[in-house]
């Protein structure tokens, strides 16, 4: 085809369109949660070369000391982006004070009511297309206000390829842990909502009568300060670890699943629910305690063993429950492995993340496809919510 026959092609006008370089600002906190980071890291290195994409930290030790200064910078160098994506609530404040008219904000896993009314004002005067982790956080931000086409679900990714499913007994032997423990994970940065404390009676409760049992903690998070002073207290009673303080190294928290043999879950409250679709994925039989987050995720009897009460000792028993019936242990797990696939892909947390970005670009409306349901999900009450 030669260049003046170009103009008689209907789709020549979207084919240029569509190879237009969109470019993104990503903002972040310095102090940012595990899923958030690990979504930034994610969109910067899978886009394409269609988008080009730029990262920036608020906070102390990032780019930005504050605020104002991220703010500043984009009120000077608006021109240079298509997109701001606002990952938090003061990376949304710095977006919202400059000229730039797209912007997509991914609230954290712990938004606040005042956030969220915060969040609600800003809706009213700019255009912000709102991006939630889970179902749950959706339906509190519809239910508190937030225009329901203006708020969409994406849910984290899991890199598959990063889950190792094997037992790695180098790394157990560096976290004091032998072949013949058993080693009770608690997903996670330790916060207040992620309940590590009652991890920790409930591991308490199955190491007086045997042990072997053991906890095992990735070492992070806003309350691990807290969280080892209770272990302190404990004194010889339990026999818990830390990873990142054992080791003395950090380490992602793909890499502590090959050391784990069962999944102890206890959130009281709203967490990230990407470290729990990791244990999904690597196929690690989960016990966990009932929570509005946790139950977008697991069912009892379908990929998890559930607890109604939030008692370590009943919890304990649902332990010992599991590790009596290896054909249930087998079921559970396999099923929760099926449905991370379903619902926690990588490339479909990327293609959807890049659609919104055209359709922001383009000035098209945003719509987000739902998720379908699979095989896995066909039993289970979610169906493709």
């Amino acid at each position: 085809m030669v260049s003046g026959e170009w103009r008689d092609f209907p789709a020549t006008e979207f084919a240029i369109r569509s190879r237009r370089v969109i470019r993104v600002l990503q903002l972040i906190e310095e102090n940012a949660e595990f899923e958030a980071r690990r979504g930034v890291d994610g969109l910067s290195r899978a886009l394409g070369e269609q988008f080009t994409l730029e990262t920036r930290t608020i906070g102390r030790g990032g780019d930005y000391r504050d605020v104002a200064t991220a703010a500043a910078t984009i009120r000077r160098n608006g021109a240079a982006y298509d997109i701001v994506h606002a990952w938090g609530g003061c990376a949304l404040a710095a977006a919202t004070l400059g000229p730039q008219p797209a912007t997509v904000f991914s609230p954290a896993v712990e938004t606040r009511r005042r956030t969220i009314g915060w969040v609600r004002a800003v809706l009213s005067y700019r255009d912000v297309q709102v991006i939630c982790p889970t179902a749950t956080l959706r339906r509190r931000l519809v239910e508190r206000g937030v225009p329901i086409e203006r708020c969409h679900l994406i849910r984290p990714g899991v890199e598959f390829g990063r889950i190792n499913r094997r037992k790695d007994p180098a790394l157990r032997a560096r976290l004091r842990l032998s072949d013949d423990d058993h080693v009770l994970l608690a997903p996670g940065e330790t916060t207040l909502a992620a309940n590590h404390d009652s991890s920790l009676w409930a591991a308490t409760v199955l190491h007086v009568a045997d042990p072997k049992y053991k906890l095992l903690t990735w070492g992070r998070g806003p309350s691990i300060g807290r969280f080892r002073r209770f272990t302190t207290g404990l004194g010889a009673l339990i026999a818990a670890r830390q990873a990142e303080a054992e080791l003395g190294r950090t380490i992602e928290f793909e890499g502590l699943l090959s050391a784990a043999d069962t999944v102890l879950i206890n959130a009281t409250g709203a967490v990230a629910t990407l470290p729990i679709a990791m244990c999904m994925a690597a196929a690690l039989p989960i016990v966990s305690f009932t929570s509005y987050t946790v139950g977008e995720l697991l069912q009892h009897g379908h990929n998890a063993l559930m607890v109604g009460s939030n008692n370590p000792k009943l919890v304990a028993q649902r332990v010992l429950e599991l590790r009596a019936d290896s054909g249930l242990q087998w079921r559970i797990a396999d099923m929760a492995r099926t449905e991370a696939y379903e619902y926690f892909a990588f490339t479909r947390f990327v293609n959807q993340f890049r659609m919104v970005y055209k359709q922001l670009a383009a000035g098209e409306k945003v719509s987000v496809p739902e998720d379908a349901p699979g095989a896995g999900a066909r039993f289970h009450s979610l169906g493709g919510r």
